[in-house]
């Protein structure tokens, strides 16, 4: 029997005002409700207006100016994006990578919503008291073992091989100055290394102080008994009510994440659609990991529906005049794919030419896709559209002409 499995996000899973669309509903108000109240708890703003409001800054502003503001916004973007997808039925296993994984935890009941927000922030807290010094993820396109042999070239073990996202694509986590070290020899080897909006070298040892003082913190929160299935990519394998989860939480700050053996591994019991909870890019991966797997979006969901799997089509944009910040999402999903850039790598303010590496060649490639995806007429807007530097430049125009075309109907 054919299974679906909810993928809920950690870095990445947060874009600005991603929930002004929606239509109130007692989750949704309680989470943002909650989200406020443990940002006040520990004396810090609301974050309400980050997932209402298109126009508050992006993740990677957030990064460096309010790292733990940014954490609370993608674990209650993950649970959120959930909540829409749960309304289309109860999916066969939750997996969650990196901060997704308390959020899949919390979503099948193992710890109350605000024991929950306030691990996020004991877990912030710690990280800023702890870390030593600046230090994040980098992204590259080569299987884990040569990643291996690239950060062993550059002879500081403080770099180590964090994540297996994708068969080719490997996430290095460490210290500034030795990703920056580690992102020049990639590319004298012609290797793409991107830098992700993380504000810390998770999933290293690196982490190690930060888990040791967050441990004490976990002490304190209950555990409770689980309501979903939940696999667990760290473990590699479901979560039971007899393993200790909030020490599983802890280890999520030093331990290596196997992905590509999580994805395969639900495959294998069954699992051939995969709900992703928001636009983390992590569809994408999935698919890099076992091609045949149905990914789908949890905004793609419709709630007529009784199964995640029973999906329909989105709307075509052009039948309902967007907004620029929706026309700017869509584009940054279609480049990211189309090119395999990891989605937290193209921003709408990012030089397509000299931070995405595009050409003007690529850039007449990639213009004939962004008429087939937002349904343009082949000769509209061309001298406009590739005159452009940035996709927020591009979604400007975009959304001029779909509202022309709208107007002319």
């Amino acid at each position: 029997m054919s299974k679906t499995a909810v993928l809920l996000a950690g870095q990445g899973a947060f874009r600005p005002g991603m929930f002004a669309g929606e239509r109130s509903s007692a989750e949704l108000d309680r989470l943002l409700d909650t989200a406020d109240a443990t940002a006040a708890e520990f004396g810090r703003p609301s974050v309400r207006d980050h997932l209402l409001d298109s126009a508050t800054p992006a993740a990677a502003e957030l990064v460096t100016a309010d790292p733990f503001t940014l954490q609370l916004l993608v674990f209650t973007a993950a649970v959120g994006e959930y909540h829409l997808a749960a309304r289309a039925g109860t999916p066969d296993v939750l997996v969650g990578h990196s901060l997704g994984e308390l959020a899949a935890l919390t979503v099948a009941g193992a710890f109350d919503l605000i024991d929950s927000f306030r691990l996020v922030c004991h877990r912030s807290v710690a990280l800023a008291e702890c870390a030593t010094e600046p230090g994040g993820m980098l992204s590259m396109d080569l299987p884990a073992d040569r990643t291996g042999f690239v950060v062993a070239a550059v002879g500081d073990r403080r770099a180590r091989v964090a994540v297996l996202n994708a068969p080719a694509r490997t996430v290095v986590a460490g210290p500034d100055s030795v990703l920056e070290v580690v992102r020049g020899v990639a590319g004298a080897l012609g290797v793409r290394a991107v830098r992700l909006p993380a504000p810390y070298a998770y999933h290293s040892p690196g982490m190690a102080l930060a888990a040791e003082q967050f441990a004490e913190d976990v002490k304190s929160v209950r555990q409770r008994p689980l309501r979903l299935p939940v696999y667990s990519p760290l473990l590699r394998g479901y979560v039971d009510d007899s393993d200790d989860l909030g020490a599983l939480l802890v280890q999520h700050l030093t331990t290596q994440v196997d992905f590509v053996a999580a994805i395969r591994a639900l495959h294998a019991e069954g699992v051939r659609t995969v709900v992703e909870c928001g636009h983390s890019g992590l569809g994408k991966l999935v698919g890099d990991c076992v091609p045949s797997v149905r990914v789908v979006s949890s905004a793609e969901t419709p709630e007529s529906k009784n199964t995640p799997a029973a999906l329909a089509a989105p709307v075509p944009l052009a039948a309902t005049a967007s907004s620029v910040a929706e026309v700017a999402e869509r584009l940054r999903l279609l480049y990211a794919t189309v090119l395999q850039y990891p989605l937290e790598a193209v921003e709408p303010e990012a030089d397509l030419e000299a931070d995405l590496g595009i050409d003007s060649l690529k850039q007449a490639e990639m213009l004939g896709r962004v008429r087939a995806e937002f349904g343009l007429p082949a000769a509209a807007g061309d001298g406009r559209l590739i005159a452009h530097a940035t996709l927020a430049e591009l979604a400007g125009t975009v959304t001029a002409i779909l509202t022309a075309e709208d107007v002319t109907r």
